[in-house]
């Protein structure tokens, strides 16, 4: 049996839904009751820390990190990071690197 990083797959909100038989309205409220946050909004994060992680730890470009943790734009990746960050992927990755 293959070992999966389930948290790599990337599944929709609604994926999440079917697999815990639940509705969308209740597994939203249950997210922002103990996390204080949206399903969608933790997805979304879980994805920024990997990105994050992928910069700093590999030398992987970022094109190739943006399909990883699954965007097929490079472009939109990068204005997801930097609406999160502040920074292009690549200026973080080299503000990091430098101990900035």
């Amino acid at each position: 049996m293959a070992f999966i990083n389930y948290y790599q797959a990337w599944w929709p909100v609604r994926t999440y839904v079917t697999l815990l038989a639940t509705t969308p309205h209740l597994l939203d409220k249950a997210a922002r009751e103990f996390f204080g946050r949206s399903v969608k909004e933790l997805l979304l994060e879980r994805r920024l820390l990997e990105a994050k992680r992928l910069l700093m730890f590999t030398v992987r470009s970022v094109e190739d990190i943006a399909d990883e943790i699954g965007f097929e734009d490079p472009a939109y990746f990068s204005r997801f990071f930097r609406k999160r960050t502040g920074d292009a992927p690549a200026a973080w990755r080299r503000h990091r690197l430098q101990g900035k």
